[in-house]
């Protein structure tokens, strides 16, 4: 039970016996509690796919997970806070107002339990899930030099913002006491959390933001590189079989989806391939121009509209499938997922087929270990206090 108030001790502790007297409950034994545990996914890169039940649901829906730091770490939360700051409204323009990709696009962090961190980047639209994951790929194949060339006044005056918004005065008891049950929640009872992130955050510089880049995102360069694709496909959408995956490209396969969903005709796969083996010779201009006459777009009267929004995405898919980004070397991992069903694309990437199989072959991180030492009286904080 948590009292948080202006209370004198005495008061506070009379009036959780009060209510302990009216509920007449009974605290769990030991043995009945169920902590929160995270799995500790080993270094890959995983996808895990769900098709849609609904018939009338158009849109398909993508979220790429980086797995980013400890929660435990006050300069690994800060130093992600910044990164989300500083890339989630370019990531939004590039997706959402230029390229028209989806209604619900954005970039956040997240945590679970004491385990790690997350960036997460999530894209809501009609365009096939491949398609959405490698335009997802592209931003951050681009967003590096952003980094690098990222004013340091404007940094700084982003580190303040941050700062003082963390050291507003909270305005009611309700919103104090919920500041309170997160440490709670967690385990850790550690109050001074938000001091700490703030005392964290006047440390972080630039460089640091950029390292964690490095670290775990950058697909060229992070070695322990974790990732998770999360697709939800439309029940109308174009699902690649599992020998597709195994036998094609991503980019294959994206820029597929686009033309079928665009022209309305089926694609040949193996004819889509050969077609991009010979284009790469031609520019992007000539070989857009000879897809437009082998694929005519549905109910058009012209063979090629580049300002139109189903062929601007078939330029983007046939200019990354033409040159495709250098993708990240997968080390081989320590569990042979194919025992459990699972199977590998073309790029070394995991599929999942069955979640809960999937778990069984992780560790879990360890439970949440208090901060401070836990004694069962009334401690002050913040002039109110907490029993």
């Amino acid at each position: 039970m948590l009292v948080v108030g202006n209370f004198e001790p005495a008061e506070a502790v009379d009036a959780a016996q009060q209510v302990n007297q009216m509920l007449k409950s009974q605290p769990l034994p030991a043995h009945s509690h169920m902590p929160s545990r995270m799995v500790n996914i080993e270094p890959g890169h995983y996808i895990y796919r769900h098709m849609g039940e609904d018939p009338n649901m158009l849109n398909n829906a993508v979220v790429a997970t980086f797995y980013c730091g400890m929660v435990t770490n006050p300069k690994d939360r800060t130093t992600m806070a910044l990164l989300v700051q500083i890339a989630k409204d370019q990531f939004f323009d590039q997706l959402r107002t230029k390229e028209q990709l989806g209604y619900n696009v954005g970039a956040s962090t997240n945590s679970f339990g004491s385990g790690k961190l997350t960036l997460d980047m999530r894209v809501q639209g009609e365009s096939n899930p491949t398609y959405l994951l490698q335009r997802i790929d592209s931003f951050i194949h681009g967003f590096r030099q952003t980094l690098v060339e990222f004013d340091t006044v404007k940094f700084g005056a982003l580190v303040e913002s941050i700062v003082g918004k963390a050291n507003e005065q909270l305005t009611s008891v309700d919103a104090e006491a919920n500041r309170m049950w997160t440490p709670i929640y967690k385990g850790t009872y550690n109050f001074a959390r938000l001091a700490d992130e703030v005392e964290s955050l006047q440390k972080v510089r630039l460089d640091d933001v950029l390292d964690m880049w490095d670290r775990y995102i950058n697909p060229e360069t992070a070695v322990a590189y974790t990732r998770v694709d999360s697709q939800l496909w439309a029940a109308k959408a174009s699902y690649p079989s599992a020998t597709d995956m195994t036998t094609w490209p991503e980019s294959i396969l994206a820029l597929a989806g686009c033309l079928e969903s665009e022209t309305h005709m089926p694609v040949d796969l193996s004819d889509l391939s050969h077609f991009i083996n010979t284009a790469v010779t031609q520019t992007s201009a000539d070989a857009l121009g000879s897809l437009a006459h082998q694929y005519p777009m549905a109910n058009s009267t012209q063979v090629l509209d580049e300002t139109a929004s189903g062929w601007s995405k078939i330029k983007n898919a046939l200019d990354m499938a033409m040159n495709p980004h250098n993708q990240h070397t997968l080390q081989d991992s320590e569990t042979n997922f194919a025992y459990i069903g699972m199977y590998q694309t073309v790029e070394g990437k995991w599929v999942i087929t069955d979640v809960e199989k999937f778990k069984a072959t992780q560790a879990l991180h360890g439970l949440a270990v208090p901060v401070i030492k836990l004694i069962p009286n009334t401690t002050a904080f913040n002039d109110h206090t907490i029993v």
